[in-house]
């Protein structure tokens, strides 16, 4: 129990509480979600002309998802593995826990997206689309169906791989350090292209990486990714 107690106060999970309202009030009370996505809608024709752009839909949709589904596929297959091949065996909590790490993550994100009100920057009035603007806290004009857009879902699977870091920091610090800032890099490059299409804004992005960052934080301090030393 004083073991647990003790991980509770993982820097991890107090920074991100810490940045929290932070990132909130960045949000809510300055306009860059609406500055940083303008670029990419033409105020002429009232549309995001990426949208249906097949390089964006293929390539940085479809393809980046594939990919980072098949990179959880290859930790549960290393998994596996470990009941086959008995050199592996010291690496069979780690490798769950990753794999966990990532699934949870991508999921426990695509669920709040299912209850959310807010809707893609492509749904909204000024943008050609149907429903007026409301932020983060503001109650759903009555009348107008839920958008399910928040937080950024395609975000959430490069974000994911940050379970990389948390699964191998404790052991291979400085490739779990760089591995952490690729993984970043990677769910920023995501959520940006989904900007860029009309998808959703900056703020639905950097919220995913704080869930998916939260989610790995907890679990990280409920269930680590080695036993702990007594």
């Amino acid at each position: 129990m004083t073991g647990f107690l003790a991980r509770c106060r993982d820097p991890h999970l107090l920074w991100a509480l810490v940045l929290a309202p932070l990132i909130a009030l960045l949000f809510e009370a300055t306009p860059v979600d609406h500055v940083l996505i303008r670029p990419y809608f033409d105020a002429v024709e009232h549309v995001f002309p990426l949208r249906d752009d097949l390089f964006m839909q293929n390539v940085m949709h479809s393809g980046m998802k594939l990919v980072v589904i098949g990179i959880s596929f290859a930790v549960f297959g290393a998994w596996l593995l470990t009941w086959l091949l008995p050199e592996w065996a010291p690496h069979r909590r780690r490798l769950l826990w990753i794999g966990a790490g990532m699934a949870g993550g991508a999921l426990l994100v695509s669920l709040l997206k299912h209850f959310s009100a807010l809707h893609c920057p492509w749904d909204l009035a000024e943008y050609g689309g149907y429903a007026p603007f409301h932020g983060l806290f503001d109650r759903l004009p009555t009348g107008t169906a839920a958008g399910r857009c928040f937080p950024g879902g395609h975000a959430s699977g490069g974000f994911a791989l940050m379970a990389f870091y948390f699964g191998l920091k404790d052991i291979r610090r400085r490739p779990a350090i760089a591995l952490l800032a690729a993984s970043i890099v990677v769910g920023m490059i995501m959520g940006w292209a989904q900007m860029m299409r009309g998808a959703h804004f900056l703020s639905h992005n950097v919220w995913s990486g704080w869930v998916v960052w939260m989610y790995l934080s907890v679990l990280y301090v409920a269930f680590p990714p080695q036993v702990p030393s007594r």
